[in-house]
């Protein structure tokens, strides 16, 4: 069975508050984290695109993006996910990759592509210490767009919660140690410093 075409969709614009810096310039690859995370998911895109807030978009020079539409502004990773699917000419799915997991390599992707149901809402890892699913490293198919357009007109902002209420597929990570979120600087200091 032939897959429908995939967009990748790098979330870079959240305030870092907790990291205290912009997470998405941090550079533990020999470049800014966003860049490394759009040539990760390049491969297996036919696109990739950053989604940020309208005070970034000089950052990124070059890039292909999706600004926050000001309607779904403000609630963290859903602004982005749907002002992709509905700000821009939408592919039937998108990859989303939150641009705080540094330790993510190609077999961690290729993993959850090959797992990948266009039948389902959406085919995401399984986190195994909280078993439950992380909503930005994941694959949304075009049968998301209007039930998060529901959802967020609902008033609901997670997207976690929305993915274990939907017919997702659920991925168990071969390498768990690999979708550590760093969003806080102890953590960020290991990753700089090679550890895990």
């Amino acid at each position: 069975m032939t897959l429908p075409p995939l967009h990748g969709l790098i979330l870079t614009g959240g305030h870092s508050t907790r990291m205290g810096s912009p997470k998405c310039l941090l550079d533990y690859h020999g470049l800014p984290q966003y860049r490394h995370a759009a040539a990760l998911l390049a491969p297996f895109c036919q696109k990739v695109f950053l989604s940020c807030r309208e005070a970034q978009q000089d950052w990124f020079e070059g890039f292909s993006l999706v600004l926050d539409t000001p309607k779904f502004g403000g609630i963290g990773p859903l602004s982005g996910v749907l002002s992709a699917m509905y700000g821009s000419p939408a592919p039937p799915a998108w990859f989303v990759l939150g641009c705080d997991y540094p330790l993510l390599e190609s077999i961690d992707v290729a993993q959850l592509i090959a797992a990948r149901d266009p039948q389902r809402v959406a085919t995401a890892f399984l986190n195994p210490d909280t078993e439950a699913p992380e909503p930005l490293i994941a694959i949304y198919e075009s049968a998301a767009r209007d039930l998060l357009l529901e959802w967020f007109g609902q008033g609901n902002q997670s997207l976690r919660i929305f993915l274990e209420r939907n017919d997702v597929v659920l991925v168990r990570p071969d390498r768990p140690a690999r979708l550590e979120s760093v969003d806080r600087p102890g953590i960020a200091g290991r990753c700089l410093a090679g550890g895990t």
